[in-house]
């Protein structure tokens, strides 16, 4: 007997994307819909047998009776093939939930309802077991001692925190681990939380089907699980169409803004194609010639048509570092920028960043010059 499921998370429809502007904004949300079709096209042609979705499917509070006719619509389209939704913490299943405004459900859908664990006979000796967050905040344990009922293979479908493998900054709910999963007698849990794939013994995450900030530079998949004679083997199928970069972009050579337009799109399309297609940070380091009259919003403003979601960071130098320290002997501004140039080549990468702001805001408080809004 061979089973196939295609497993997704993370998709946050009707994501805010915090700090974006409008226009970019709902790009996002339109391409966060195209890539859950795009994984409910995958699961099609791969002939899978059902999809699981590991929660945060939508965005409580942004999501409405539209987006709930529109999801039972897509999930009536795939039948026969079965979908088993595990709420998450971004989607509880309350009673005012998306999950409440699909009812009545398609046939071939299945939304859990308990937080504990529940079973579901998906073929002979195939169960799975999955579970439902009821509240935004859920810090209680995943597994507390559960253990997977009967004969056969046993597979988990829920939405957690793998705690040997948090992310920085990554807020945990329903925690749990590897072990866990092993010692509850479950051959593979499908999970989601972390919105970068990442694999372990028995679980996996597919990670979100697009990456939502500079933060997540991992892969985002689908992953297709196939069960076979009592096995179970998983395959990661990359469906993002966008991505997040960051480069340094030096203006040292330049002594005017046209040529700085220049060479900075030239490099962007050099960098990664098709650029409408990538989200770029660009840090502009180096020193401004005397010549050039750079105004960076106006530049970002500029390329903005080009580059979809492009932020410059400014991190230039107006003054000739290397000069006040030549020049001056013991000044209060010379020290300044001797010790501050001292902790930025010792800095991490993470620290240098800010580091590197201060120093530059430190010249500008010692020239009375405003500092940049």
């Amino acid at each position: 007997m061979t089973y196939r499921i295609a497993h997704i998370a993370d998709v946050h429809l009707d994501m805010k994307f915090e700090g974006a502007d409008a226009a970019v904004g709902h790009r996002r949300r339109e391409q966060l819909r195209e890539s859950f079709e795009r994984a409910l096209h995958l699961a099609r042609d791969r002939g899978a047998d059902a999809l699981c979705v590991a929660g945060d499917l939508y965005e409580a509070g942004r999501a409405g009776p539209d987006r709930a006719t529109y999801l039972r619509r897509c999930f009536a389209e795939l039948a026969p093939m079965r979908v088993f939704l595990a709420p998450g913490n971004h989607d509880p299943l309350t009673s005012t939930s998306v999950y409440a405004q699909m009812a009545p459900l398609p046939e071939n859908v299945h939304v859990f309802q308990s937080r504990s664990f529940t079973a579901v006979a998906l073929a002979d000796s195939l169960t799975l077991w999955g579970f439902a967050h009821q509240h935004p905040a859920d810090r209680e344990a995943a597994m507390s001692g559960f253990r997977c009922d009967g004969p056969g293979v046993h597979l988990m479908l829920f939405h957690g925190s793998d705690r040997d493998r948090m992310p920085p900054g990554k807020e945990s709910v329903a925690p749990f681990t590897g072990s866990q999963i092993e010692a509850a007698g479950a051959a593979h849990a499908m999970v989601g939380h972390f919105h970068d794939m990442l694999a372990g013994a028995r679980h996996a995450y597919p990670g979100s089907p697009e990456p939502h900030n500079f933060s997540q530079g991992g892969r985002h998949t689908a992953s297709l699980v196939t069960i076979e004679d009592g096995r179970v083997s998983t395959d990661f199928v990359d469906i993002n169409r966008t991505r997040y970069c960051e480069l340094d972009f030096d203006v040292s050579p330049y002594g005017d803004k046209a040529a700085v337009a220049e060479a900075l799109a030239a490099r962007l399309e050099s960098s990664a194609a098709p650029p409408a297609l990538v989200y770029w940070r660009v840090r502009l380091v180096g020193e401004l010639q005397r010549t050039l009259e750079f105004d960076a919003a106006q530049l970002q403003a500029d390329l903005g048509d080009r580059f979809g979601g492009l932020t410059l960071v400014e991190a230039y130098s107006a003054f000739d570092y290397d000069a006040i320290l030549q020049g001056e002997r013991r000044t209060v501004r010379s020290e300044f920028v001797r010790e501050l140039r001292r902790r930025i080549d010792e800095a991490s990468p993470e620290e240098r960043p800010l580091l590197d702001l201060a120093l530059r805001y430190g010249m500008l408080a010692f020239a009375k010059k405003p500092l940049p809004l």
